[in-house]
């Protein structure tokens, strides 16, 4: 690219511009409107040079021109000297295929959320409130650089949540369902029976299950759960940014878990709700799948340019930007524990007293590896079988405590959807993994 090229002639080492394209549609229905919140296209570049060892950058919302390239050179300044890893000349274009089109007209969408909205009050005459949210974010990228690296990607994000109110004489409860995918019209791809029965056995899990007493005790953690504790608990202190200065970078290389737990990030699974796809990062780097955990031993980190080439280590493809408004940061993508040797039914047939913990209800996490998350669907095992709902459960621990204590992996896996915050920006992530069994994991409830 000319522009590219006169940046190398005033000096640059190093340039890279990113050019977005991103088409977005957001519905809501609640129980007594339907709202279109977004329909639009919202378009741009960011251009980044490294100049005398230091970055500038410049982005705007149209063509860009050597002014642009100007005054990006003219901000590079700083007391940080920038060094980064190279990598080849590259051309591709990636385009992820839907399997099920977006053919039908908003109106038309909105009466399948009409639709849907009856679905769900009639599951229950105790349903009081609904809030349905629909999405479709059609992205159009391309990346260039002075090393003639030359990537195009297209591809669609889309997903729906339900979110209910329920009342039954003085108890109020509340229960959502998320489903997002990049294989085409959400609608479809999913089997919305089976998304209303799931709402459903929330609901009543909600209303009528008890409180447990709080304590530790043998859990079981569902792939929901999982995916959640290894996005949040150990992703989060994986990306290099925040690992220089985390409780996991003086561990790299000694054994913090059983042989049996591998956690990885990947740029790309075959499951319908692994949304965190990432063919090439937002650097124009090709991702790769990073154990960060690989048989119990603190493995490697997520890496941009910057911090593959800080760290000595080959780059991830973990660079990403919520749009071309921001920068580059290292982001995680699909993060979940491999798949182990046990099988779901021995795993709970082993407990003669514990907790079956299936869907989280958002929480925290510190960069001292504490963590504390909500549980919306859990319920108590005895002697081998799954018995009563529980309700108001929440889990508390500390990483590598919490780690070492992984005593089971099943076979059986499977990946969720959510979207990830962090420096003011939030992008499309995957997270899953099988059911984990984990001992002496602390329970919030009653205490006596």
């Amino acid at each position: 690219m000319d522009l590219l090229k006169k940046a190398e002639e005033l000096g640059a080492t190093f340039a890279d511009l990113r050019v977005m394209k991103i088409k977005e549609l957001s519905l809501t229905v609640t129980e007594d409107r339907e709202i279109i919140n977004t329909n639009g296209v919202d378009e741009g570049f960011s251009l980044r040079v490294l100049y005398r060892n230091n970055w500038g950058y410049k982005s705007g919302t149209r063509e860009i021109n050597e002014e642009d390239l100007q005054d990006a050179i003219n901000v590079s300044y700083g007391d940080e000297k920038v060094n980064i890893v190279y990598v080849p000349p590259k051309k591709d274009k990636v385009d992820i295929k839907v399997k099920y089109e977006f053919n039908k007209s908003i109106s038309e969408k909105l009466n399948d959320l009409k639709k849907l909205r009856e679905s769900v009050f009639s599951l229950s005459d105790r349903i009081k409130s609904v809030n349905i949210r629909y999405y479709e974010t059609h992205y159009d990228k391309e990346y260039y650089s002075t090393e003639d690296r030359d990537i195009k990607q297209k591809y669609v994000v889309s997903g729906f949540s339900i979110v209910v109110v329920a009342r039954e004489n003085d108890i109020t409860a509340s229960a959502y369902v998320s489903k997002s995918t990049f294989q085409g019209y959400p609608l479809e791809v999913f089997d919305i029976n089976e998304v209303l029965e799931t709402l459903k056995r929330r609901i009543e899990g909600q209303l009528k299950g008890k409180t447990p007493k709080a304590d530790k005790y043998t859990v079981i953690l569902a792939p929901e759960v999982v995916g959640v504790f290894a996005h949040e608990a150990v992703g989060h202190l994986a990306e290099a940014d925040l690992a220089v200065n985390g409780i996991l970078y003086e561990l790299r290389g000694k054994k913090i878990a059983n042989d049996y737990v591998n956690i990885v990030d990947s740029p790309y699974l075959d499951f319908p709700m692994a949304i965190g796809l990432t063919v090439y990062d937002d650097e124009g780097i090709e991702g790769r799948e990073v154990y960060i955990i690989k048989d119990g031993v603190v493995n490697e980190f997520l890496t941009d340019r910057f911090y593959s080439a800080y760290l000595g280590q080959k780059p991830t493809g973990n660079a990403r930007a919520e749009d071309f408004r921001n920068p580059v940061i290292i982001r995680m993508r699909n993060t979940y524990i491999m798949p182990g040797n046990f099988s779901y039914e021995e795993m709970i047939n082993d407990i003669k007293q514990g907790i079956l913990l299936v869907s989280p209800r958002g929480g925290q996490t510190s960069p001292d590896g504490t963590f504390q998350f909500g549980i919306q669907e859990a319920y108590t095992i005895e002697n081998g079988e799954i018995k009563e709902p529980l309700r108001n459960v929440g889990i508390a621990g500390y990483t590598i405590e919490t780690l070492r204590d992984i005593s089971a992996v099943s076979k059986e896996f499977n990946v969720s959807p959510g979207y990830c915050g962090k420096d003011g920006q939030s992008v499309p992530v995957g997270v899953g993994g099988p059911y984990v069994k984990v001992n002496n994991m602390k329970v919030g409830g009653v205490v006596d």
